[in-house]
């Protein structure tokens, strides 16, 4: 019997072929151990190279951003050996922490959802960094002496014009970096974890907003400065002087003035004047069809100086006080400015104290006191012996301001203090520095822009000095930004202070039919008003929680929405007004009357951008 290739008893080549296929599979789990193992090894050496980088690019970062505080602290003491030695090292450090963040494994980690995030804050932090180091603190050492106080004013208190228009171009370049990378900066995310990222992020971000602070402040002094300062002829200025006891618009009543005349970089202060020495009428003049039905028609500010700044926007108080010292002497000022008590006591913090002719020591603490509220009740028999010490105040605290400045950084520091806080204005009657100026919190401008925005304004209603006792606390709030418009709500708190206690009818008011109203002695009587925001519209408003009838008005653009308020001692009113106005992407703002105490103001508005 032949078989051939069978095989009745088993399949030998079955048998081999399951014998090879066992092999293959042996070198097959062996190829995949290999190739896991070195995924593994692989792996590792990406996560520990990873570290590394890490770790080296934030060693750089940490090292560039102390190097740029180094650099932007030595260009303001004037020490521009050390600045250009800084710079240079945050340039280096700073470009050593890019590259480490610049390669494409890093930015393939950085992309992975969640794990990665913290990796693409130190890499935008890392591209901040770099860009303030390269863009903005290599040319601001360029013309570091245009940020050093010390050099820009010579022995003589004379301000260094010249050097100021040269460095005007490079300024104006290294202003508009910063305020490009501190945009940057801000849109930076919390990372999801690693505290330290974190850290470093809100670092920068206050560096970069303090350095662009600086630079933008700094370029515009270096645009508008040496024309107002007389580097091209001979400029005058009307200065008021206001008492924040009786509240403006724009702070307080004119106490006093002087005219500030600068030639050639050089300032000086004459015709120091209590308000005495203004007359009522003056010739009126036209300040448009909005703000004769709004002021004029009902306080004629144009012709009497004691609601010349009834309005919160300056340049119509500027325009007003030049018209007013033309009609008086024949001069024409070139601008206005306007300061307070307040002001003075931060320049006080600074130049030391004044010693007034019987030995009484006046400084930065008790200056608001002693002016905006001592001062009626030690010469209240003696309106005009008043007028004349608070003049003589005034006059020591600029003959001090002219005098030898220890610091004169921190006198510019105060400066900065009082402006931000909208106690010192400044108008020009020179449209294109005007232009500059009026945006910027020097202005005071009420703005003829759409953005959201929100002022409470007091008027004192009764012709008295209370308003040194008054506190305000505003709140500005919004819904979402779905929609064309959207609701918001203003919530004011205004407080009496006052003690209950008698008054003379000078500080109290109530002096004649249109100022008298009920209420013990302190109750205060005020003209409260809310400057809204274009196109919006009131649907309602309470104060303390009944409801309130509001007389309207208008000013460039803005509604305005206003009611006579009386307020007893230790009381509070809260008014809350309830808007729809239309939904815009500007930052809302909400800028806070200069008083006598500071006013807390919160704005809580989702970003629409």
């Amino acid at each position: 019997m032949s078989y051939d290739n069978d095989y009745p008893y088993g399949d030998h080549r079955s048998s081999r072929s399951r014998r090879r296929r066992r092999r293959s599979k042996k070198r097959t789990g062996r190829r995949i151990l290999l190739g896991f193992g070195v995924f593994v090894v692989v792996a590792l050496g990406l996560g520990a190279w990873l570290a590394y980088t890490a770790n080296t690019a934030y060693t750089y970062l940490d090292q560039a951003r102390g190097y740029a505080q180094a650099a932007k602290t030595a260009l303001l003491a004037g020490d521009t050996q050390k600045a250009e030695t800084s710079v240079d090292d945050a340039v280096r450090t700073s470009t050593q922490a890019k590259d480490a963040t610049d390669s494409l494994i890093w930015q393939a980690a950085a992309a992975i959802p969640y794990v990665g995030q913290p990796l693409d804050v130190v890499s935008q932090i890392t591209d901040v960094v770099n860009g303030l180091t390269v863009d903005v603190l290599t040319p601001s050492v360029e013309v570091g002496a245009t940020l050093d106080p010390s050099q820009l004013r010579g022995p003589d208190g004379a301000i260094d014009i010249a050097a100021l228009r040269a460095a005007s171009p490079a300024l104006s370049q290294a202003a508009a970096a910063a305020d490009v990378l501190n945009t940057q900066s801000q849109a930076i995310a919390e990372p999801e974890f690693v505290a330290q990222v974190g850290d470093a992020r809100t670092q920068l971000q206050d560096q970069t907003h303090e350095l662009t602070t600086l630079l933008t402040n700094t370029d515009i002094a270096a645009k508008v400065l040496p024309a107002m300062l007389g580097a091209d002829g001979p400029r005058n200025y009307f200065m008021a002087f206001q008492t924040l006891s009786e509240s403006r618009g724009t702070g307080g009543l004119i106490g006093g003035f002087g005219i500030v005349r600068a030639v050639d970089g050089k300032v000086a202060v004459d015709s120091l004047a209590s308000n005495a020495e203004l007359r009522i009428p003056y010739d009126p003049i036209d300040l448009g069809p909005d703000f004769f039905n709004t002021y004029e028609s009902r306080f004629q500010p144009t012709q009497n100086w004691q609601n010349s700044n009834v309005s919160p926007h300056f340049p119509y108080a500027g325009q007003i006080w030049q018209s007013m010292w033309e009609q008086e002497t024949g001069e024409r000022v070139d601008g206005a400015l306007a300061t307070d008590p307040v002001a003075l006591g931060y320049i006080l913090d600074v130049v030391g104290p004044i010693t007034m002719g019987d030995g009484e020591v006046i400084d930065g603490s008790n200056v608001v006191r002693i002016t905006q509220s001592d001062a009626y009740f030690r010469f209240e028999d003696d309106n005009t012996a008043r007028k004349a010490y608070l003049q003589d105040i005034a006059a020591r605290v600029v003959a001090k301001m002219q005098g030898n400045i220890g610091s004169p950084s921190a006198l510019l520091e105060a400066l900065g203090k009082a402006t931000s806080e909208g106690h010192i204005a400044v108008w020009s009657a020179d449209p294109a520095l005007q232009a500059i100026l009026g945006p910027t919190r020097i202005g005071h401008e009420v703005p003829d822009s759409p953005d959201p925005y929100a002022a409470v304004v007091v008027n004192n209603g009764a012709g008295g000095k209370l308003d040194y006792y008054l506190q305000r606390k505003v709140t500005y709030s919004a819904q979402s930004c779905d929609g064309p418009t959207r609701t918001t709500r203003v919530v004011a708190e205004i407080t009496n202070n006052a003690a209950l206690q008698d008054y003379t009818t000078y500080i109290a008011g109530r002096q004649n039919d249109s100022t008298r109203y009920d209420g013990p002695p302190g109750t205060n009587r005020s003209v409260v008003a809310l400057y809204a925001t274009q196109g919006a519209t009131l649907t309602n408003a309470t104060i303390n929680g009944t409801p309130l009838f509001l007389l309207t008005a208008a000013e460039r653009g803005h509604p305005v929405f206003y009611v006579p308020v009386v307020i007893e001692p230790g009381q509070t009113k809260t008014i809350e007004y309830n808007l729809v106005e239309p939904t815009v992407a500007g930052e809302a703002q909400a800028p806070v009357q200069p008083q006598s105490v500071p006013a807390p103001t919160e704005v809580d508005f989702p970003d629409c951008n």
